[in-house]
């Protein structure tokens, strides 16, 4: 069960839930109807003569219709697959789809750090947010692929030169959470990582009053905060 630290992971966990349910349901029946054909058609070393269709060595089978369970077996296939497809595309449309964000920023990735690009350009090599609040992520890349992701969060998103791709989330608990690359970037890669440090509001405005704004190397377009 994943711990529920922010919005990404309440979108996860039903699905991620759904689909280990189904999975063991699905392995019980199957390896259930398994363990009974052994035992029902084992060899019980009588000289009772084989059924007519039992399969020869080197002989083709006459075809036998079964119909009734080819149409169950399919109907309950669509049916745990309409399950299945349904969540996944919930959370997917979700995912893509942003709310009003409390707090934009740009995330640039290099190799190998991150650098994040707050509204009033102040840049850091740590991602401070508030907890609770909407925040939005505008990610791209100043030199190779990578991709940005936050482990404790289950979430990431590519990071690409050229493109910039966005990803929110909403923090549930304060503390701090690992940021790290999950696209391999070169001989750095296993180094490009980072925190996520979630604050209570009242705190996190106190220190986002205080930080000094500076001049972006890279503008942060896209960064706003209403």
């Amino acid at each position: 069960i994943l711990n529920m630290v922010s919005s990404t992971t309440e979108i996860f966990e039903p699905l991620f839930n759904l689909f280990v349910w189904l999975g063991i349901l699905v392995g019980v029946v199957v390896i259930a109807i398994f363990l009974i054909v052994i035992f029902k058609y084992r060899d019980r070393g009588s000289k009772t003569p084989e059924p007519e269709d039992t399969p020869i060595l080197g002989k083709v089978p006459e075809e036998r219709g079964h119909l009734k369970t080819v149409i169950v077996s399919l109907a309950l296939s669509i049916i745990i697959l309409t399950f299945l497809l349904n969540g996944t595309f919930a959370a997917i449309d979700t995912l893509n789809t942003p709310p009003s964000g409390t707090l934009n920023v740009q995330v640039s990735g290099f190799q190998w750090g991150w650098k994040f690009v707050y509204p009033n350009n102040y840049q850091d090599t740590v991602l401070r947010v508030p907890k609770d609040e909407t925040v939005i992520l505008k990610i791209v890349s100043d030199d190779v692929a990578h991709s940005f992701g936050v482990l404790e969060y289950k979430t990431k998103m590519d990071a690409l030169p050229g493109r910039t791709n966005t990803i929110w989330f909403i923090p549930k608990d304060t503390g701090e959470y690992n940021i790290v690359c999950f696209e391999f970037c070169g001989v750095g890669h296993a180094f490009m990582k980072t925190k996520l440090i979630v604050m209570d509001p009242a705190e996190f405005q106190d220190w986002y009053s205080k930080v000094k704004p500076a001049e972006a190397e890279h503008p942060a377009q896209g960064a706003s905060r209403p």
